[in-house]
């Protein structure tokens, strides 16, 4: 007598309700992960943002707080203050002179530096010239200090008086270094940030 054998193959429907559980299944793992990875993304974009807002943040500081009394002649023979502000197309530019620069060759030059910060819609650029008076030639080099920006705006502290722009209008009583900069930043995720600096009695420098 023959032997049945009991064993029998999965039939097409079953095979077709595996396979259509194991696409679904993938799609969600890879739906998942894609997440994850895009989360991961973001993270270390933000991360790396704030690292880039600190050290703009460092690098103001520095600047604003070395600042000294020394005005500087442009590049066609005028007197400018040794802080200045100028309303330009994107916000408030910032210019001064700062002690304190590298020399590390020992050069026969001045310890001090004439820079400006300005924006120019998207960047806070730092522009340094290779020399206090630019005459004749005005030879300038640009820095962008921090990017994705959408609002710069700086006041500046007199006594208790906050003022939109530097030198003072009141010239005859107005000192000729603010006693502090407040720098308002909107950054491209709509985060705002009010810095505060002050300006340190001045410090010895090399004319």
């Amino acid at each position: 007598m023959r032997e049945i054998n009991s064993q029998q193959g999965f039939t097409l429907l079953e095979i077709l309700i595996s396979v259509a559980i194991f696409a679904l299944v993938s799609v969600a793992t890879f739906s998942m992960l894609q997440q994850t990875m895009k989360s991961g993304e973001r993270f270390d974009e933000k991360a790396a943002y704030l690292v880039e807002l600190q050290r703009a943040h460092r690098l103001i500081q520095q600047d604003f707080s070395q600042i000294v009394s020394r005005s500087v002649r442009d590049e066609f023979g005028d007197e400018l203050p040794a802080v200045m502000s100028e309303d330009v197309t994107w916000g408030t530019a910032i210019e001064l002179t700062r002690a304190g620069r590298p020399n590390p060759l020992n050069k026969p030059r001045s310890n001090l530096l004439r820079l400006r910060y300005l924006f120019d819609g998207e960047n806070l650029i730092r522009r340094t010239w290779k020399s206090l008076d630019r005459a004749p030639s005005g030879e300038y080099q640009d820095q962008i200090v921090l990017s994705d920006i959408k609002k710069w705006q700086v006041r500046f502290l007199s006594g208790t008086q906050w003022l939109a722009s530097w030198p003072s209008d009141d010239e005859e009583s107005a000192p000729v270094l603010p006693n502090a900069f407040e720098i308002l930043l909107e950054v491209g995720n709509g985060r705002e940030f009010r810095w505060l600096f002050t300006v340190f009695p001045e410090i010895e420098a090399s004319l």
